[in-house]
């Protein structure tokens, strides 16, 4: 059985919760390819945090992410406007997912991967000076 799999998890949440309070802790979104490479499929892994739109989707599913968690989004749709404020919230992460995809030329949600991010017209979001320091820190190591 997979060391991921031994503690008997369906899943792994990749998140920095908190992660502002420290400045230099790598974002979620940084992690994860490294966190999707050394699991190797074992165990699906899901991100929360940095998720405010269907780009970071796309772009969290291109970094192994089988699945996001997008806390802060629904409960401004919830304070804006109750049930259908997270209703709209929803669709309109969906509609942004679909336009991204269909910018990218991607028409199945389960083919996006990490090409999408060099390929295709889609750019990547700038990496804050946080992200680069951690980068720069584990390619050192």
């Amino acid at each position: 059985m997979p060391a991921s799999r031994a503690t008997g998890a369906d899943a792994i949440v990749v998140s920095n919760h908190g992660g502002r309070q420290l400045d230099g802790a790598p974002s979620t979104i940084l992690m994860m390819p490294h966190i999707a490479e050394a699991v190797q499929g074992d165990i699906e892994l899901h991100m929360d945090g940095g998720i405010r739109s269907g780009q970071d989707v796309l772009k969290a599913l291109a970094c192994g992410a089988h699945a996001v968690h997008m806390g802060c989004a629904f409960l401004y749709g919830l304070g804006a406007a109750g049930e259908a404020g997270m209703s709209l919230c929803l669709e309109i992460v969906r509609d942004e997912l679909d336009m991204t995809m269909a910018l990218a030329g991607i028409t199945d949600v389960r083919a996006v991967d990490g090409s999408v991010l060099r390929e295709g017209g889609f750019v990547a979001r700038r990496r804050s000076d946080a992200d680069a320091r951690a980068a720069a820190s584990m390619q050192a190591a």
